[in-house]
């Protein structure tokens, strides 16, 4: 396969950017380690300076909107622990990666490297919507440099204008000048693509993984259907047992992702309810397009994740009904044992888990939307 099709190929140059994956050829080592901390260490002046904002404005009873301070907040939070979770399990994921894609005794699904590309060009739009989304947050907050001076003239605040977000400095100067505020900026800037940028593309790696393990899934389906067309007994045999050791690599490999990515869905699944509900609290009372923006990605990434899951679910309840369209009836009592063990152990759905929460599907989708809007309405009510 060409590099440019190759499985997470996008995904995977984005994270490589942001130092959360090794470069090509390269394993794990203590400078892979290093530049991801340098790299936390070089953005941490964002979240601290964000972080003292927060509470200063609470301490001193500021008259100052802090919907998107928390939900700026919450994401940087959530998408750390993202991060640093691929960072630790890097080498099972690379192998879920290798495992994915190498060659086997099963073959490839039908429309493999089609669905490869397909996923590539996703993760390059989604990977666009999101850096092109961070300029224009940026241009927005610019043209409300005249508003948010005369608020700062009006009620006694010292707020740096034009800024990615709201933030506090320990230095007692004024940081509304040039060129003070455009350092902040370009700051604040590199750490929104590093951390926001680079959590949405570990985010859309758990939808090319459950994409492609849904695909085998299909695959499986397939060669079930038809596994007892022949008239042969021993060809009988061989298929039954061929889709056996395809249904359980199968398993292995849902299984190996689940254990790698039921933690982090399970910190997504606690921040988004709070961000989605601060980012629509903040669009209702500063009237901002930018929070809008900010709003789209974060349903869109929640989403497709709770897609993801779905798409497991579904197509892994399908296998019994793809054993009960074949010619099962042809087959010898012995064989019909098997096959009904088979259909038993199918049963059990393969479901991506967000500890402590629960199953990432559409149902978790919704109720975290109903929750958004509870939070919206306590939010809107004490703000």
């Amino acid at each position: 396969m060409k590099s440019e099709e190759r499985f997470l190929n996008h995904s995977l140059k984005q994270l490589r950017i942001r130092q959360l994956w090794t470069r090509k050829g390269q394993s794990v080592s203590f400078a892979f380690y290093f530049r991801y901390f340098l790299t936390v260490i070089i953005c941490s002046p964002f979240w601290i300076g964000l972080l003292v904002h927060f509470i200063i404005v609470i301490r001193d009873g500021l008259d100052v909107n802090l919907s998107g301070d928390v939900a700026l907040l919450s994401s940087i939070a959530g998408f750390h622990f993202m991060a640093f979770s691929i960072v630790w399990k890097h080498k099972k994921i690379a192998d879920l990666v290798d495992a994915l894609t190498a060659a086997t005794e099963f073959g490839n699904p039908d429309n493999f490297e089609k669905t490869i590309r397909r996923l590539n060009l996703y993760s390059k739009l989604y990977a666009f919507y999101c850096l092109f989304g961070t300029f224009i947050y940026a241009f927005i907050r610019h043209q409300e440099i005249p508003q948010c001076l005369r608020n700062n003239e009006e009620k006694g605040l010292q707020e740096i204008c034009g800024l990615m977000s709201a933030t506090w400095t320990p230095f007692d100067k004024n940081f509304n000048r040039f060129p003070d505020r455009e350092f902040l900026f370009i700051v604040q800037e590199f750490s929104v693509i590093v951390i926001m940028c680079g959590g949405t593309a570990v985010s859309f790696t758990t939808f090319e993984i459950a994409t492609v393990i849904v695909l085998k899934i299909k695959h499986l389906h397939k060669l079930l259907r038809h596994a007892f067309d022949d008239s042969d007994r021993v060809v009988w045999r061989r298929n039954l047992d061929h889709c056996i050791k395809y249904h359980r690599h199968i398993i292995k490999l849902q299984e190996l992702f689940d254990m790698q990515y039921k933690y982090p869905n399970g910190c997504y699944v606690l921040i988004v309810g709070v961000v989605i509900a601060s980012l629509a609290n903040q669009y209702m009372k500063e009237k901002n397009f930018g929070a809008v923006i900010h709003l789209g990605g974060w349903v869109f990434s929640f989403f497709i994740c709770c897609h993801a899951g779905q798409i497991l679910r579904t197509e892994s309840m399908m296998i019994p009904k793809a054993i009960y369209n074949s010619k099962w009836y042809k087959l010898p009592v012995n064989l019909q044992k098997i096959v009904l063990m088979m259909i038993k152990r199918s049963q059990q759905p393969m479901e991506l888990h967000a500890a402590p929460i629960g199953v990432m599907s559409h149902e978790l989708f919704i109720t975290l939307v109903k929750t958004s809007t509870s939070y919206f309405a306590l939010l809107n009510q004490t703000t």
